[in-house]
């Protein structure tokens, strides 16, 4: 069998495609996913003809069939003319944000004919991807291996390709958080809780998804006003989260263009902690990046020494130049730590701007991207992220 990179695109050889998929963690996982077939006209639209297939169902189309061992299999000679192209798309069926990402796969393959397509899943947070396409060319069909995620899921996915395809109702969630989650509770009734969000554009604010879990109202704050807000997506995997206002916001915090986060160097923590005890105003504190990663290698995060406290949760991480590299996340339970024996002081992670910036792209949102400048002082950077940061308030 030959091996299909990313982006490869090859000829298939005969009309008749059998694919298949395996993974290590499949059979455990195997009804959490979801695997679907929608087949596109030469206008890159919904084909009249071909209505999206759930391989759950396994409904007949035109060339489709399924064999004794569950693989699909295609005979693209008795596909109806209109079709164009097929995408083959892979999905969780709890949906976004429900505690599960493609990460908890580890890794999946894809069989097709004689083409193998892997996909590495460490480090996919997303709930839907195109795992491959199927298309004419002239007189003969193509493969090409794609892979590309989409952190919101399917409403995501047909939001991004404006395609007409059917979205599966939402089993209930287990008791308890899923895997990968984190795990915790909901606030009771009537409760107060804060934490600390900032402006990606002139209507949406960033936080964590664990902010506002729970929360019947949220309101965001600054110096300036206070507004109303409502939740767009929340996707507690990664605990990002972003909400809307009806107002436009003064001003929007600006993205590091750069990918590459550098061990050491230096950061700007703002936000709103210990709101009651250290006053009502926003709070900064500088350190640097003392790992790339978080517990258990997850390179999605990364860790930084800036100190933190309850409320921080949501607020920018800033470079020296004023740009985002990422979103405060979590802090190290200190506490289990000394009761192991050990001490530990400011291990805080963050969640990687490149994780934020996948996120805000599979909403449509596009944050101000800028190449790293010269340094800045503190008090310049901190002047200018007051006019972007909030404190993120809820009611449960």
């Amino acid at each position: 069998m030959r091996d299909l990179a990313p982006g490869q695109r090859v000829s298939i050889d005969g009309n008749v495609v059998e694919m298949s998929l395996e993974g290590p963690r499949l059979s455990s996982l195997q009804g959490e996913l979801g695997t679907m077939l929608v087949g596109l006209d030469s206008a890159r639209r919904s084909a009249a003809s071909f209505a999206a297939l759930d391989f759950a169902t396994r409904e007949l189309r035109p060339g489709i069939g399924f064999g004794e061992a569950g693989q699909l299999r295609l005979d693209l000679a008795a596909l109806p003319p209109d079709v164009d192209r097929l995408l083959v798309i892979l999905f969780l069926q709890r949906g976004a944000g429900e505690g599960l990402s493609f990460r908890d796969f580890g890794s999946l393959a894809a069989a097709f004919g004689d083409w193998r397509f892997s996909l590495d899943l460490t480090n996919r947070g997303e709930a839907a991807m195109i795992l491959a396409e199927i298309y004419r060319r002239g007189d003969e069909w193509r493969l090409t291996g794609s892979g590309q995620g989409f952190a919101g899921g399917l409403p995501a996915l047909k939001s991004a390709l404006a395609i007409d395809i059917p979205l599966p109702s939402r089993p209930s969630r287990p008791p308890g958080p899923g895997p990968g989650g984190h795990g915790r509770g909901r606030p009771p009734p009537g409760s107060e809780f804060s934490g600390s969000g900032f402006a990606v554009d002139s209507n949406h604010i960033l936080t964590n998804a664990h902010v506002i879990e729970g929360a019947h109202k949220i309101d965001a704050a600054s110096d300036r006003f206070t507004a109303p807000a409502e939740v767009v997506l929340s996707d507690p995997r990664n605990d990002i989260a972003l909400l809307r206002v009806d107002r436009a916001l003064p001003a929007a915090a600006r993205f590091r263009d750069e990918i590459d986060i550098h061990l050491g160097e230096d950061v700007i923590v703002l936000g709103f902690p210990l709101q009651g005890l250290l006053g009502s105003g926003p709070q900064a504190t500088g350190g640097n990046v003392s790992a790339l990663c978080g517990i258990g290698n997850d390179t999605s995060v990364l860790q930084f020494s800036a100190p933190i406290a309850s409320g921080n949760s949501g607020g920018p991480i800033l470079d020296q130049s004023g740009l985002v590299l990422g979103q405060v996340h979590s802090s190290l339970n200190l506490d289990r730590i000394r009761d192991g024996g050990s001490n530990a002081e400011n291990i805080n992670f963050g969640v990687k701007g490149v994780v934020v910036r996948s996120f805000l792209a599979t909403l449509g949102i596009e944050p101000r991207l800028e190449a790293g400048g010269p340094s800045r002082s503190r008090a310049d950077i901190v002047r200018e992220a007051r006019t972007f940061i909030y404190r993120i308030r809820c009611e449960g």
